[in-house]
């Protein structure tokens, strides 16, 4: 659930609205198909006066990772000829660089795939049987879009907290339900990894408060290191800028969201190519909305515990310097949750054919 603390949107690189007027998820090397599309899509939305909503939210995620690919070329163009030192805090290109865009490319192709196809299965059938399948596709397009109605009416009631270990379980367990071979492994390892630096017992305070205690006591303790590991760990975490801070809230939402992504992804390769056994579509549609709901929930309260981090350490710092730090962190938690639910709404299709196969499996003697 988001913090009280809005951040404005209308001044951030990657908005994550998008316009409702883009092409067709049918479009994109499909031409022969349009004729088959349009004239099945008018069956279904005759049929379901909501399908229209659908088509539109489909449109809307299909540009997703474009979008987030240009505004990353562009930032590297403008880093470029600031010739910036070390590396930067930029989400875009942290996402990328964790291939978070390279997965939601793909998801994005699998999805629009998977449309062609259910159009094309539509096209072929007629009668009593086209009819009971529109309304198994009706069925499953519901459930997306009372999440979808979910998301726009309770975004300010986002971000219930679980433990590291508690999240570990909940992923596991969800993506067991589903009956498709997949581990979160790398998912947990990315959460796990910014819990730690952000959960460290010991309380982050500013640079040049530890470096005045450190020189009154200097001369006593030269040449003295802790033995313990941890010890240095913490040693290193009081002494962060909120600088430093700032770059591993940013770089953790991006490594996290880009894992998210990649999971989904994989979740969608083996619900249509590796279901250990068939489950039905609409019980795997509401097993996602755990799943992405979960995700969604961990991001906005790491973003939380972020912001946290940066006002204790930025305690010393003036409010136009700490302030849109602040706003940027909590800007980029709520655009992480964005990018995870449009990948959510991609996986329709997937499941929508993964239904019409099933059942054509089952229709053979």
């Amino acid at each position: 659930m988001q913090p009280q603390t809005r951040a404005p949107r209308k001044a951030h690189p990657l908005p994550p609205q998008r316009g409702l007027g883009g092409k067709s998820v049918l479009t994109g090397g499909l031409d022969a198909l349009e004729f088959i599309g349009k004239k099945t899509m008018t069956v279904l939305a005759e049929s379901d006066p909501g399908f229209r909503r659908t088509k539109t939210l489909m449109e809307r995620t299909a540009s997703l990772s474009q979008m987030l690919r240009e505004a990353k070329e562009k930032e590297k163009q403008r880093l470029a000829q600031q010739l910036p030192a070390g590396r930067t805090a930029h989400y875009g290109m942290l996402f990328d660089e964790y291939q978070g865009l390279s997965h939601l490319e793909a998801l994005e192709i699998l999805s629009n795939e998977s449309e062609s196809k259910v159009q094309s299965f539509l096209a072929s059938f007629d009668g009593e049987k086209l009819e009971l399948l529109k309304n198994d596709l009706i069925s499953i397009k519901d459930i997306f879009a009372a999440k979808e109605m979910e998301k726009e009416e309770n975004q300010e009631e986002q971000g219930s907290e679980e433990k590291g270990g508690e999240f570990a379980s909940m992923l596991t367990e969800l993506l067991f339900e589903l009956h498709v071979a997949a581990t979160p492994d790398k998912l947990n390892k990315a959460m796990k990894k910014a819990r730690d630096w952000v959960e460290d017992d010991q309380p982050i305070v500013p640079v040049g408060v530890t470096d005045e205690a450190e020189e009154k006591t200097k001369e006593g303790e030269e040449g003295e290191k802790p033995e313990n590991p941890e010890e240095d760990k913490k040693e290193e975490r009081r002494t962060k800028t909120v600088e430093d801070v700032y770059m591993l809230s940013i770089e953790s939402l991006a490594e996290v969201t880009a894992r998210c992504i990649e999971q989904l992804h994989k979740v969608a390769e083996l619900i249509l190519h590796g279901q250990e056994e068939e489950k039905p579509a609409q019980d795997q549609a509401k097993v996602l909305i755990k799943l992405t709901t979960a995700m969604c929930n961990e991001v906005a309260s790491l973003s939380k515990k972020f912001t946290n981090s940066l006002t204790t350490v930025g305690s010393d710092k003036k409010a136009e310097v700490l302030n849109p730090m602040i706003n940027s962190v909590l800007l980029e938690g709520c655009n992480s949750t964005t990018y995870i639910q449009d990948a959510f709404q991609l996986l329709l299709p997937v499941l929508q054919v993964s239904h019409i196969q099933a059942s054509c499996s089952e229709a053979q003697p």
